[in-house]
């Protein structure tokens, strides 16, 4: 009868070693009541949204345009604590042979952060995807970076062939904390 009893504690708590069963408690004694503690904010402000559409139905071969928009680390006063980086993409089915650039100003001066063509690489939609480089903005001062997207139409397009081509243009902009390394 021993030999029995002593077998089925065994056997019970070879079962319940065996079947992965663990309890455990977590505590911490950390207080959020600290007058010293400061949460860094994140602050990144891309024209009040991180997607532009833009519209380019209307133009006509010869015609040129632009859409100026700007990026900043701060918003309604707050200047951002912690340093951000941020890529800018545009995305096109490219059915119209628009040329694309994008600039980034610099005071007076322009300066080409790319030209959106086929060099670039399409996504599962079909879409040409251009991102640009990284940028960064430090949180030690404010930054704001003016850009200028420029849409040219060549007039030699100018033919029934690319009448009434439709095409959409969508400006994104990601951003993230940067990480120390």
């Amino acid at each position: 009868m021993k030999y029995k009893l002593v077998i089925i504690l065994l056997l019970t708590s070879l079962i319940i070693l065996l079947s992965g069963v663990t309890y455990s408690v977590f505590t911490s004694d950390a207080s959020l009541k600290v007058e010293e503690q400061d949460i860094a904010k994140f602050i990144f402000e891309a024209e009040q949204t991180d997607q532009i559409h833009l519209p380019i139905n209307e133009l006509k071969p010869g015609d040129n345009t632009s859409y100026d928009f700007s990026v900043t680390n701060r918003k309604e006063g707050n200047l951002s604590n912690v340093t951000v980086e941020y890529q800018i993409t545009l995305k096109t089915f490219h059915f119209m042979p628009l040329i694309l650039e994008l600039y980034k100003k610099n005071g007076e001066a322009e300066e080409k952060i790319m030209t959106c063509d086929e060099s670039y690489s399409r996504d599962s939609n079909n879409e040409l995807v251009c991102n640009s480089t990284v940028m960064e903005m430090t949180h030690e001062k404010e930054a704001l970076d003016e850009y200028v997207l420029k849409v040219s139409f060549p007039e030699e397009y100018n033919t029934n062939e690319y009448a009434d081509l439709i095409d959409v243009l969508d400006l994104e902009i990601a951003s993230w904390q940067k990480m120390e390394e």
